[in-house]
């Protein structure tokens, strides 16, 4: 299984033998945008290579393959998602009015990309091959960090009496991840700002 890659400068050989250094999170964010754009399976190495600009040589020595390219990109793309998901989870301000903007971004983003494809994560669970095994444990392991962060904020809102004490967090937060990815597949087919966020508020309603 390909490993995520450290997000650092790399050294890599030149075709005439002279070092040459990249920066690894700049090429994984133009990857991703390749990935995000056109999809695994439509994209090619020729394709990863025009926006990296990196040799094909200098992309598998570092990555493997165009498999492995995906897997660290998708890697890059949700440590940067998940942090954004902290962030407005943590915001100063009242537990269920921050987890409630946490969920309205999404339907505002989800309406806004919908002609761009959604995001990353999501295109690539769509995309996934029945038998991509590292693909399908990359994508688990990133859910269960944004569910985590999900129970959290659901604590914090049973503590402060804002969300119901019977409610149990493990499930309200796979619940809550649930709407997030299906606000982003619903965004896909360009559904009206007003609609997605609807569903927040019917969200939002079901934790009291």
């Amino acid at each position: 299984m390909s490993q995520p890659v450290t997000l650092k400068k790399t050294r890599t050989t030149s075709a005439r033998g002279r070092p040459r250094e990249f920066d690894t999170s700049t090429v994984l964010e133009h990857a991703g945008e390749v990935f995000w754009r056109h999809g695994y399976h439509a994209t090619s190495i020729d394709d990863l290579c025009k926006a990296t600009g990196l040799l094909r040589g200098s992309l598998y020595g570092v990555f493997g393959d165009k498999h492995g390219i995906m897997l660290a990109a998708l890697d890059h793309y949700a440590d940067g998602s998940i942090a954004r998901l902290a962030e407005r989870l943590n915001a100063p301000l009242p537990p269920m009015e921050a987890l409630h903007n946490a969920i309205l971004h999404y339907a505002k983003t989800a309406s806004a990309l919908a002609a761009r494809r959604s995001c990353l994560i999501t295109n690539t669970t769509l995309e996934m091959q029945a038998d991509d095994e590292a693909l399908r444990e990359r994508i688990a392991a990133i859910q269960r960090r944004m569910a985590t962060l999900l129970a959290a904020a659901v604590i914090r809102g049973q503590a402060s009496g804002a969300f119901s004490s019977t409610l149990d967090e493990k499930a309200v937060s796979n619940f809550l991840l649930c709407i997030i990815q299906g606000l982003r597949v619903l965004g896909r087919v360009a559904h009206e700002e007003r609609e997605l966020t609807a569903i927040v508020d019917v969200a939002m309603r079901a934790l009291v």
